[in-house]
């Protein structure tokens, strides 16, 4: 992964997003809609302080129209949305569906949804009796996204931390995907996390198997 400068590293955030607005424009007769929308916080939260997943999956359906991407009565019935119980989901929460998890087969499919500016709290995975240490790599698909990794920070990166989740993060090598483009991690148990564009992004994730019992968080209070 070569290194950035700032110039660059935000830059390449603005190229990934006009490139999936041109990619949009095919999506209908009428141009392509409104993506990059700034959602309030309170909007996915109730009375009680309870993160509402139904308000997060409507969403990320909205983003996924926005982009022409396909809702399937899979993506539909199955998606799930999640804040990691930080209570902040705009900064920092996801949208997901695992298309295949097997244990035997040591295969995972994932597709992420991302909010404009939404992140994956910084996490790493572990050994566990069921599992190696998780290796991924993730492609991008509609939006742009910025992936953060271990080793020698790039200046200025971390301005695209939202505020709330920069003080639980320690990795400040980035990496901004345009659509189409691949990224990967690049050894076991390395910490890692992405950011979302101002358009948001849609990321196809391979990995070997997933288990939960692997997933560590840098943030005390993040959990899946």
């Amino acid at each position: 992964m070569a290194d950035l400068t700032r110039r660059e590293l935000l830059a390449g955030v603005a190229v990934g997003a006009a490139a999936a607005g041109a990619a949009a424009m095919g999506a209908g007769c009428d141009g392509p809609k409104r993506t990059g929308v700034v959602h309030k916080n309170a909007e996915f939260y109730g009375a009680d302080g309870k993160f509402n997943d139904a308000a997060g999956k409507k969403a990320y359906f909205e983003l996924m129209d926005a982009f022409g991407y396909p809702i399937s009565k899979n993506v539909r019935d199955n998606m799930w949305a999640v804040d990691f119980g930080i209570g902040r989901f705009t900064e920092a929460g996801m949208g997901g569906i695992a298309w295949i998890n097997e244990k035997e087969g040591k295969y995972f499919g994932h597709e992420i949804w991302l909010l404009p500016g939404q992140m994956i709290p910084e996490h790493w995975h572990v050994k566990t009796e069921d599992a190696v240490p998780k290796m991924e790599a993730w492609q991008l698909r509609y939006g742009g996204v910025t992936l953060f990794a271990e080793g020698d920070p790039t200046p200025g990166a971390e301005v695209l931390i939202p505020a709330g989740e920069r003080q639980f993060t320690t990795c400040r090598r980035a990496q901004v995907l345009k659509p189409g483009e691949l990224g990967k991690l690049e050894k076991a148990e390395a910490k890692h996390f992405m950011v979302a564009g101002p358009e948001g992004a849609i990321v196809t994730e391979y990995a070997t198997y997933h288990d939960n019992k692997a997933l560590r968080f840098s943030n005390p209070k993040a959990k899946l």
